[in-house]
């Protein structure tokens, strides 16, 4: 006898809403890095919908050198840990440009929406 690997614990309705929140958080918040991009004087802004180009973006913002090959080196694993502090240090001098405190990226891993909708209008 053969076992599917099946499970019918949620409804078909209740998935399908949790991927149109995830899409609609999503989308809040390539726009609102959007808009610190903007404020930031990146080239192309609109990088911030596609997510290996809005890493890419996040390095042109934050004014790291080469920000290709730190965006090539985020994609790989084991040296991205190398990549990912770049990428904390980029944000620090987003959150310096935009005058804001970078304290307030602590609170990203729980608020992150909410962060970038204040570093973009607040």
């Amino acid at each position: 006898m053969f076992i599917l690997a099946q499970s019918s614990s949620g409804s078909d309705g209740s998935s399908a809403l949790a991927n149109i929140i995830s899409i609609i958080i999503y989308f809040a918040g390539a726009f609102f890095c959007f808009k610190i991009y903007e404020k930031c004087g990146v080239e192309n802004p609109w990088f911030a919908f596609i997510p290996i180009l809005g890493t890419y973006a996040n390095f042109q913002a934050g004014d790291e050198e080469n920000p290709l090959l730190w965006t090539i080196l985020a994609c790989i694993p084991c040296v991205n840990i190398a990549a990912i502090i770049k990428l904390i240090i980029a944000w620090v001098n987003i959150c310096k440009k935009i005058n804001k405190s970078p304290w307030l990226l602590l609170l990203m891993p729980c608020f992150s929406v909410l962060i970038l909708g204040y570093f973009a209008y607040g």
